[in-house]
């Protein structure tokens, strides 16, 4: 079975002024996070394991080449 873990949150980007380039990006997740299949709810507790515990994937964001 597929299932979407849906976590909400934004993106943090810093900005120089002085070199009018980003120099860095990160995903902030908020404790909001839904489960769905084909667009339905579902649980959460399908994603975890005998003990309970959830696999986890950390938000990576490729980060700007800097020079």
């Amino acid at each position: 079975m597929i299932i979407c873990k849906i976590t909400e949150g934004f993106v943090v980007q810093t900005f120089d002024t002085e070199t009018r380039k980003f120099t860095d990006q990160e995903f902030v997740a908020c404790d909001d996070v839904q489960y769905e299949r084909d667009s339905e709810p579902v649980d959460a507790d399908l994603m975890q394991d005998d003990k309970g515990n959830e696999p986890y994937l950390p938000f990576h964001m490729k980060q700007p080449e800097s020079e």
